[in-house]
Parts: C-alpha cells; structure tokens; sequence
C-alpha cells in the first residue's frame, strides 16, 4: 500500500466537501476540511499538506485572504493550490494567477478532471 499524501480542503459547503472527497476517494490522499478561514489558518500553521483545495466564498473571509496571510512567510510556496469556486469571473483567475495558484476549476467540478490534476500535481 502506497503512502497517503495529505490533502487540506477549504470549503464551507459540507456537501461540496462530500462530493470532492468521493472523487478523490480511489487516490491515496488523506483529506481533512477546513470550514472557514480561520479553522484553514489553523490547520496550516499547524501541519503542512501537500495540496490544498481552496474555496473563494467562506462565511468569514475569501479563500485568497488565506493565502495572503501566508504570502510573506513563503510557508506556503511550494504546495500546490487547486481553486474550486463557482466564481468564474475574470478577475478570479488573474487573481488565482497572482497567487501562483496551480489550477482553477469551477464549480460543478467533473471527478475525472479533479483526479487527473491531482494525480499530476502530486506525480501519482
């Protein structure tokens, strides 16, 4: 059995939350949520996982205020961002782009994309 890479997903929505975890649930990933911006902060200064999936609307800040808090530590750098939003204005990408964000989906996402991102994102 292959190790299990650890996965942080940003999202409020706990049935979107289900829905990505079932999509992701062939992978050797251990996935934990965060619900709010706070409770993402938390866990990241905390433990560091290798990927993270990143809602942009929670109920107490925007997904890209979490990874400006993090911007001038450089803590974050070197793991890999999935933004999964329903936002699918202009802005949002050249913002995500910004940010060194990895890839931005909207949402509904298809499973088979997700798993294919993730498999080259985390070489599986």
């Amino acid at each position: 059995m292959s190790a299990l890479h650890r996965v942080l997903v940003v999202e409020d929505d706990r049935n979107a939350f289900e829905l990505l975890k079932i999509a992701l649930s062939s992978l050797p990933l251990d996935v934990a949520n965060a619900a709010s911006g706070q409770q993402a902060i938390a866990q990241l200064a905390a433990e560091l996982p290798e990927l993270i999936f990143l809602d942009i609307d929670l109920p107490d800040m925007h997904g890209w205020q979490i990874l400006e808090h993090f911007k001038d530590t450089g803590r974050l750098r070197p793991i890999p961002v999935i933004v999964l939003t329903a936002h699918g204005e202009p802005v949002h990408r050249l913002i995500g782009s910004l940010q060194a964000v990895a890839v931005f989906l909207r949402k509904p996402f298809k499973a088979d994309e997700v798993r294919a991102h993730v498999r080259q994102l985390l070489s599986l």
